[in-house]
């Protein structure tokens, strides 16, 4: 059964404090009822219903995960991040997501999520996906109709101005709604350029570039140096160099969850 897993940071000062405020949550692949199914999305392409059959992990594992962290105090009411994914197809057949999430830095487990997913429902071929919650509501993920081409990197991006958000593949926006179901103007959020996977012992071989951040002040985007990496359950960004980063380790339900710097031998600082 798919799962997925919301870790949330509490406070913008330290590591101690942001793992005080991390906390597991889950939704199933299949259709759930909750608050979050009122969000009004106006879309260029469809939201699939959830299929009713089972996914590819079985039993149910949970997920691993990663993810870069994105932010700045100054994300007030006009402001974007974005960066290329690139997914590869995995030898090790089952679900793998990568892409770009917006939510606040509290525990009210509120998100919106752009995404590349491989699953078997398109037979493992990578197509945008979008997941999101409400705070306190319950998580919903929806596939789109949307194949990506397996040739190129693609650019994922969130971006919030008048109001409302923006939910972008290839400058391309694919879906939009009020930013205030997920985020409130005034209170501290952040980005996360994120990867998960239930396969046991795969990691999906993601990797993601060109990390870009526009707060309120700036006129365009800005290359964004990320200082703190999640790693959960065995998976966790490496950075190679040049701006990138490529997924590592292997998801095991058992290993541990804490965070890092970019830089592994230092502390997460944010």
């Amino acid at each position: 059964m798919r799962v997925f897993v919301l870790c949330r940071a509490l406070s913008v000062v330290a590591l101690g404090a942001i793992l005080a405020g991390t906390a597991a949550a889950g939704a199933s692949n299949a259709a759930t009822p909750g608050t979050s199914a009122a969000v009004p999305w106006q879309c260029s392409v469809p939201l699939l219903a959830n299929p009713k059959a089972d996914s590819d992990n079985e039993p149910d594992l949970g997920e691993g995960v990663s993810y870069l962290y994105i932010g700045d105090s100054r994300l007030q009411s006009n402001y974007g991040a974005d960066a290329l994914f690139t997914v590869p197809l995995s030898a090790q057949r089952g679900w793998y997501d990568s892409g770009m999430r917006l939510g606040p830095l509290a525990e009210d487990n509120g998100f919106v999520q752009i995404e590349i997913s491989r699953w078997k429902r398109f037979d493992y071929k990578q197509h945008a996906a979008v997941s999101w919650s409400v705070p306190h509501g319950t998580p919903e993920h929806r596939d789109t109709g949307l194949m990506l081409d397996d040739a190129t990197p693609h650019r994922l991006g969130i971006s919030v101005a008048a109001g409302m958000v923006q939910l972008l593949v290839d400058s391309r926006v694919l879906c939009s709604t009020r930013s205030a179901y997920f985020v409130r103007a005034g209170a501290p959020k952040y980005f996360q350029v994120r990867t998960e996977t239930g396969v046991e012992g795969a990691n999906g071989d993601t990797r993601a570039a060109d990390l870009r951040l526009q707060r309120d002040v700036d006129r365009t985007p800005q290359p964004y140096q990320t200082t703190c990496i999640l790693h959960r359950h065995g998976i966790f960004w490496e950075r190679r160099g040049g701006g990138a980063f490529a997924v590592r380790g292997a998801f095991y339900p058992d290993e541990a969850t804490f965070f890092t710097g970019a830089d592994a031998s230092k502390p997460c600082t944010i």
